[in-house]
């Protein structure tokens, strides 16, 4: 654990290093310009608690990648769209079926999230610009359900996104991406069950390779 923290500063230390030292490439007039982001994105604690407690996912992160474009319409202002694609979330029961013996049940859930949105950013300071950000969106979820994953069912619901972060400009067309950002999902309706929940929030940690064009 020692020397993986030892590797993740020296990698941040080689981050700042090079951003200062070009940073002066990278210039503050920007307007006019389209950036595209490739990213990583892990999203913490998805849960659905659907009022079936062999329908329930519970608590677990998910991490899945996406692009975003982002289109600067003066040098402090940005509009921006995102599309994030996350990997499958696998919940697995024991179902007993009497006797002392039981059956494996499998449920599974991949998730797609989509955001469009406004950010003010700051100047450079040094290689670094600063910015916050807000959007809305949709997400669309596709269920298996049941020992075989014989039951299907899929949903589309509002979702909604804030946050902030940084990127780190190593030229004035390459420069990398750290973002912490607050998301709001509506959940499917997939029973009318006493105590189904509507919606799911948590936090997004992203990071990728941004190029300004």
């Amino acid at each position: 654990m020692k020397k993986r923290s030892a590797w993740i500063k020296c990698v941040f230390l080689l981050v700042a290093v090079m951003g200062f030292t070009l940073s002066g490439f990278a210039g503050d007039e920007i307007a006019g310009t389209t950036e595209v982001t490739g990213y990583y994105q892990q999203y913490r604690n998805f849960s659905f608690k659907t009022g079936d407690e062999y329908m329930d996912f519970s608590p677990a992160r998910i991490g899945g990648g996406g692009f975003s474009v982002a289109q600067n319409i003066a040098d402090w202002f940005a509009i921006w769209s995102q599309l994030s694609i996350y990997g499958t979330k696998t919940q697995v029961f024991d179902v007993p079926i009497g006797w002392g013996t039981s059956f494996q049940y499998e449920n599974k859930v991949r998730v797609i999230n989509n955001l469009e949105g406004i950010r003010y950013q700051t100047k450079l300071h040094g290689p670094f610009r600063f910015y916050v950000k807000g959007g809305v969106g949709f997400t669309y979820y596709n269920f298996t359900f049941g020992r075989y994953g014989d039951v299907g069912a899929s949903g589309t619901k509002f979702s909604a996104g804030y946050g902030g972060g940084t990127d780190i400009w190593f030229n004035r067309n390459i420069g990398i991406v750290f973002d912490v950002s607050h998301i709001v999902m509506g959940l499917p309706n997939l029973t009318d069950l006493p105590g189904r929940e509507s919606f799911d929030s948590g936090l997004t940690y992203t990071t990728g390779l941004t190029i300004r064009f």
